[in-house]
């Protein structure tokens, strides 16, 4: 499902990467970074970048049948795309404390930003089962103690995959 709000498509993908603006360059550089996020773009993709939000660009693929309904709907320059990657990466949940979580599910995918004193790391999976976010938060416990982080879980789900965390998690929070 892709939320649409005025001319703001959100599009939930998990082919997508964040690119600093100051190093984000048009006319093709949107391809390069999915490649270096190993995201080759198919024949049957069209590569788009969101505006600017805090300095940070959400670059996606995707499907051409998809990206040419927009521009049907909406006049050329109109469509503003953005991703919950995007979106969990940038919000001010992380902003203000020194250790925490923010997962974002959504029907197919997991959003997830890891704050430590800014932001250190943001990812988009392609599974959102309970087993899959267990895995993921493991990987990435393996570079930061999360035990000790503040964990928040929003979106589809988000009181049962909540409900699994606890019990390997201090501080869980279904929002």
């Amino acid at each position: 499902m892709t939320p649409v709000t005025g001319n703001k498509v959100t599009l939930d993908t998990p082919r997508v990467v964040l690119v600093p603006e100051a190093e984000y360059e048009d006319g093709g550089g949107g391809v390069e970074y999915l490649r270096f996020g190993g995201m080759e773009p198919t024949a049957g993709e069209v590569v788009v970048e969101s505006r600017p939000i805090d300095g940070i660009v959400a670059v996606m693929a995707v499907p051409v049948g998809q990206w040419a309904q927009y521009r049907e709907k909406y006049e050329r320059g109109e469509v503003a795309v953005t991703s919950p990657l995007l979106d969990v990466a940038t919000g001010a949940g992380g902003r203000g404390r020194k250790r925490e979580v923010n997962i974002v599910l959504t029907a197919d995918n997991v959003y997830l930003a890891v704050w430590e004193k800014g932001l250190r790391m943001a990812e988009a999976l392609p599974d959102n089962s309970n087993d899959s976010i267990l895995y993921y938060l493991q990987v990435v416990g393996r570079q930061f103690e999360l035990r000790k982080f503040d964990i928040n879980v929003s979106g589809s789900r988000a009181d049962n995959v909540a409900d699994a965390l606890r019990k390997y998690y201090k501080t869980v929070k279904a929002r």
